[in-house]
């Protein structure tokens, strides 16, 4: 069989992190409110389920994925549902568990019921009347005050934190959350995000609530070395060998990122016969949908400026011959683009120059 898969990396399929894990555990258990960002497809989620299971003795873990929200009452919902699920999930009586939740979140109007064949719980939720706004300022204050009473620890983990910034009212949102997190004892943040440049604002901005509110890791690549070992290692598992120079074929190939590793090496277990470059050639092929969604959003002039740092990669981003050669215009049409792929974290500033932040579809785009 396969031993990869596409879903969270967990167990042996997830590969090293072992710094970054330690110091989550540790700021975790400690109250320390921390920021994970890296690009998207970098392994941010599979790291905090991670984390989440090595605290499951120590901390109750809530999870919420803000990524589809779309107004103040979806970040409430989420919130609350994710909460209510966390904290009632080992329980044996939960009708007993629910009747303590509710008493705690005054708020929210909370329904149980048992489903008559299989007779599981199934939990209704409902905001009710209440603003919002309200729910969202005194959800923590009344998890926090839960968790005092039941002498337990929460670890919150906010996905893609960051899509807050989309919403109207997204400051008083930022604002509301920021004093429930400064005023918990027991309850520590964990918030992950893949736009870096709307993150840095928000935590680095002196106007902003969250301003040096929280420690900030951004995740650092896996090194090759330990990449190479790993695949070597999983495809053994699966009963195929592979040599050295192809495990670092596929390292390279995905500039390190952990999702695209997994997929090619996924799709080369299956595919070794046919050899590497058609394995590649597929990969690209598959997340061109992806790709497209992406760049049919962008005006005419942010996608050849897109495609030119995609081919030429260049160290001076306003240089006269990179203009010229690449069509882009003036120099402030150029810095206006480049801020909107730069919000949309589509390119970064290297050592080595501009780069497309994501290998594949640097790719695709020069294809």
């Amino acid at each position: 069989m396969n031993p990869f898969r596409l879903t969270l990396a967990t167990d042996d399929l997830f590969c090293n992190r072992v710094a970054e894990i330690d110091r989550l555990m540790q700021n975790m258990l400690s109250g320390i409110h921390t920021v994970v960002y890296a690009p998207r497809r970098y392994g941010k989620s599979s790291l905090a389920r991670v984390v989440l299971t090595r605290l499951e003795d120590k901390m109750v873990g809530v999870y919420v994925d803000l990524f589809s929200i779309t107004s103040t009452e979806d970040v409430a919902d989420k919130l609350y549902r994710c909460i209510v699920e966390a904290l009632g999930h080992n329980a044996v009586d939960k009708s007993s568990v629910m009747s303590r939740i509710a008493s705690f979140f005054k708020n929210l109007r909370l329904n149980m019921s048992f489903d008559p064949i299989t007779q599981n719980p199934e939990i209704f939720i409902s905001l009710g009347d209440v603003s919002a706004d309200i729910h969202i300022e005194t959800v923590i204050g009344a998890l926090d005050e839960y968790c005092s009473k039941q002498k337990i620890k929460v670890c919150l983990i906010l996905d893609e934190f960051q899509e807050i910034c989309t919403l109207k009212d997204s400051k008083k949102i930022e604002a509301l959350l920021r004093s429930g997190m400064q005023a918990a004892k027991h309850v520590s943040f964990m918030m992950l995000g893949s736009r870096r440049t709307i993150l840095r604002d928000m935590f680095e901005d002196r106007k902003r609530p969250f301003y040096k509110s929280a420690y900030i890791m951004p995740l650092p690549k896996i090194p090759e070395k330990e990449m190479v070992s790993f695949l070597v290692r999983i495809f053994k598992k699966g009963g195929v060998t592979l040599p050295l120079e192809e495990a670092q074929q596929i390292v390279n190939f995905c500039d390190s990122y952990p999702y695209y590793i997994q997929k090619l090496s996924m799709l080369f277990f299956d595919m070794k016969a046919k050899g590497m470059t058609k394995s590649e050639a597929l990969l690209v092929a598959m997340e061109a949908p992806d790709y497209e969604n992406i760049y049919i959003n962008l005006t005419m002039h942010q996608k050849r400026l897109l495609r030119a740092v995609a081919k030429a990669k260049p160290m001076n981003m306003f240089s006269n011959s990179f203009l010229v050669e690449y069509h882009l215009g003036s120099q402030g049409g150029v810095q206006s683009s480049l801020a909107k792929l730069k919000k949309l974290d589509l390119v970064e500033q290297r050592k080595e120059g501009w780069r497309v932040v994501d290998p594949i579809f640097e790719k695709w785009l020069i294809i």
